[in-house]
């Protein structure tokens, strides 16, 4: 732990209450910043620590939306690390089980390919936008028999706010035009000045 430096991480609360504390109070909601670590082990150790503690007190049958935005970053389909091993298993483990228990997990990406396929294949529902790698086009087709060939790869053609919806959750795959923000929109891109050449 001295050699990694393990120990110097920001990562752990010390003596304050940690996230996990906090989600055992229950909020309506609780987000996870996994972003501006300096360690690349950091947020994996996070996210797994949220994880395996959801796993532990899935007895308790407590209903929770799990969300995972760029999930691919947490589940590879090639984990290389101990951790990155540990914290795929947990996700399939979810995917597979969870829902018993009332651990519902949701994933968002731009790289389905890049997700590990024993958590890909577990997804009953599908909201497919705009998909243009003829792999990921492939795959999500393979993988998502309950909606058609044809309805996925017109993803490719999608324009802002368009969407496919297809699964348990609908009763046949839908093609849907998304209304207008109703808040104001943030994260976008860095804006990059641009100079005259020399």
């Amino acid at each position: 732990m001295e050699n990694l430096q393990v120990l110097d991480w920001e990562l752990w609360s010390r003596g304050a209450a940690s996230v996990v504390d906090i989600i055992d109070e229950r909020p309506r909601a609780t987000v996870l910043d996994l972003g501006g670590f300096e360690h690349p082990a950091e947020p994996k150790v996070a996210a797994l620590a949220v994880l395996e503690h959801l796993w532990s007190r899935r007895e308790e049958r407590r209903p929770i939306l799990i969300v995972i935005d760029e999930a691919h970053n947490l589940c590879s389909p090639h984990p290389e690390t101990a951790v990155e091993r540990a914290l795929t298993e947990q996700l399939v483990q979810i995917a597979a089980e969870g829902r018993k228990f009332g651990l519902w997990l949701l994933l968002s990406t731009q790289r389905p390919t890049k997700i590990h396929p024993n958590v890909l294949s577990q997804c009953d529902n599908l909201a497919l936008m705009r998909v243009n790698a003829p792999r990921d086009l492939a795959e999500l087709a393979d993988v998502f028999g309950f909606a058609s060939e044809a309805d996925i790869r017109r993803s490719a053609e999608f324009g802002q706010g368009q969407a496919l919806f297809a699964g348990g959750f609908i009763a046949e795959p839908t093609f849907v035009q998304m209304g207008e923000r109703i808040t104001e929109e943030a994260g976008g891109d860095v804006k990059v000045p641009l100079r005259s050449g020399r």
